[in-house]
């Protein structure tokens, strides 16, 4: 059995495909089988994988007679599977040739580790880099940021596929176009999660990503994840606030009328996180009150009584969490 099952999914890709594709196949690493779920593609897709295959046995080719769509096809995948890690490739996206052996290396060596991630370098249509966003890094800032948002960048994910077994997770047509975040959020429940400082892979920002284009259900299925996630803190919040606060989280915009309450909720969050979890420094929670002082400092916000209140036991807060937490 290989060490690891690089998957990839695919449908209409002709036009980056061939190249994600090799980006695999040229991999410092060899010990690999790669999984291509040719999700019923009407393109040219079908010829260039079929070229592919015959050149590399590497290579297991399942083609559907039709759409799937992602959540079926990715499970299709995983039951094709065999290695012990499984590795995410996107079928627009380009891996660095030292992407397998980095992650591979690190998961062998850290068995306490079920999930890690990379940086990413963001790239447009014709491979020019656009940007190079930073993440966090340790299992503890992860842990945190997933109570929001799907921190990790799903392009560069390898993960135990034992984990899956033992504990019956696959990806959730519930959480369409948000399995990505639902399957790492049920990981990390099972062990460790870290993100490499190296941009691994290069993902490819176009027209017809699906993040794009489904927007409304990504979002739709990233707040009921939240929303679970809260009432395991033991908070019960509406959707409606859910989808402000991730907003606020991710800098689109405040609501001046809400401002006081959604601060307040995200001060809960961290105080119930705090309670449960390691007390540890966490440079997330810090740079996280850090934003909130800046929100409730915004609009003469703090000439109100209740909001001048809330911004000193934030400040308070920040204080032990900076200062008095410091290495």
């Amino acid at each position: 059995m290989p060490k690891i099952s690089v998957i990839t999914t695919v449908f209409n890709c002709e036009k980056y495909i061939r190249d994600s594709v090799l980006s695999i196949l040229n991999q410092t690493f060899e010990d690999f089988e790669y999984v291509i779920v040719n999700d019923g593609s009407t393109d040219n897709t079908t010829e260039i994988l079929r070229e592919l295959a015959k050149k590399d046995n590497r290579i297991i080719l399942k083609e559907l007679d039709k759409n799937y769509e992602r959540v079926r096809s990715l499970n299709i995948a995983l039951e094709s599977a065999s290695g012990d890690n499984i590795a995410i490739q996107d079928a627009d996206d380009i891996s660095m040739p030292d992407r397998l052996v980095k992650q591979n290396e690190l998961l062998d060596k850290n068995h306490d580790i079920v999930l890690t991630g990379s940086d990413i370098l963001i790239i447009n249509e014709t491979g020019e880099i656009i940007s190079a966003p930073k993440r966090p890094v340790y299992n503890n800032e992860i842990q945190f940021s997933l109570i929001f948002k799907c921190t990790l960048a799903n392009p560069s994910l390898m993960y135990r596929k034992n984990i899956l077994d033992k504990y019956g997770i696959c990806y959730e047509v519930d959480y369409l176009h948000a399995e990505d975040f639902r399957l790492i959020t049920r990981m990390s429940k099972y062990g460790k999660v870290f993100n490499i400082e190296k941009p691994l892979v290069k993902y490819r920002k176009h027209g017809q990503n699906n993040s794009k284009i489904n927007y409304d259900y990504l979002n739709n299925g990233s707040i009921m994840i939240v929303k679970e996630n809260l009432i395991n803190l033991g908070l019960d919040v509406s959707e409606e606030q859910i989808f402000r606060i991730r907003n606020l989280m991710s800098s689109k915009g405040i609501r001046k009328e809400f401002v006081y309450d959604d601060v307040n909720l995200v001060f809960n969050v961290i105080k119930k996180y705090r309670s449960k979890h390691d007390k540890e420094r966490n440079e997330v929670i810090i740079q996280t009150l850090k934003r909130m002082l800046n929100w409730l400092g915004r609009k003469n916000l703090l000439f109100k009584l209740s909001h001048a209140s809330l911004y000193k036991s934030i400040l308070g807060y920040y204080f032990k969490e900076a200062v008095l937490r410091r290495n």
